[in-house]
């Protein structure tokens, strides 16, 4: 069996390593699943897609659930994190007195803005998992207790008038809806740029003067 490609010619089976065939997977169903989503994806089209059987195909996912988790564990969550914003060296991020918050929403921004699919993919299981009985409800309805834990682990610089980090969580959380809101219109007609779209809320969310000398 060789498979097709996504225009329906024959794909050669080729012998990759582990690793290699699990990023094909997780590439092709990524893009299965933004297009269709998981109640729409088929095991069948993904093993075509990589050339490979079902059968072999579940040997790397072991169900269709498992692929799901691998996606979202895999190709979104492991992306853009402080971490990464840090070591990208903007200066807005190595300030010796802790990173900037607006910055790294610009930061967040701009690279999702450059990856238009896996943000699609954010939004369509999103949509989907609001019925608890999909498979990934659970993992949105964490996620902003998860996202909050995980921005705790890392020094922010932010204005007197805010307060202490701990303090902060309402308006990061206003900022990930008002993200959220920006990458849903930049899929409209007309569309809106996210880093266009993003600066109109950051003048809301960050204004000036308090935020002055702190993006």
């Amino acid at each position: 069996m060789t498979g097709t490609t996504t225009d329906g010619t024959p794909r050669r089976r080729v012998r990759l390593t582990r690793e290699a065939r699990t990023a094909q997977i997780l590439e092709e169903s990524t893009r299965l699943v933004s297009q269709h989503g998981f109640y729409g994806l088929s095991l069948q089209d993904v093993a075509n897609a990589v050339g490979i059987s079902q059968a072999g195909l579940l040997h790397y996912v072991g169900t269709k659930e498992g692929l799901l988790q691998l996606i979202v564990e895999q190709r979104y969550d492991r992306r853009f994190d402080p971490e990464a914003y840090i070591a990208s060296g903007d200066p807005a991020a190595t300030h010796p007195d802790g990173a900037s918050f607006p910055g790294y929403c610009r930061f967040l921004v701009r690279n999702n803005a450059a990856e238009p699919q896996l943000v699609r993919l954010y939004m369509v299981l999103g949509a989907e998992a609001i019925s608890p009985e999909h498979p990934a409800h659970g993992y949105f309805d964490a996620r902003p207790d998860a996202t909050w834990e995980l921005y705790s682990r890392t020094t922010w610089r932010l204005p007197p008038e805010v307060g202490p980090w701990e303090d902060a969580r309402g308006l990061v959380e206003m900022a990930i809806e008002a993200m959220d809101g920006v990458q849903l219109r930049s899929f409209r007609s007309p569309a809106v740029s996210m880093e266009e779209g993003w600066a109109r809320f950051e003048q809301v969310l960050f204004p000036s003067p308090v935020w002055d000398g702190y993006r």
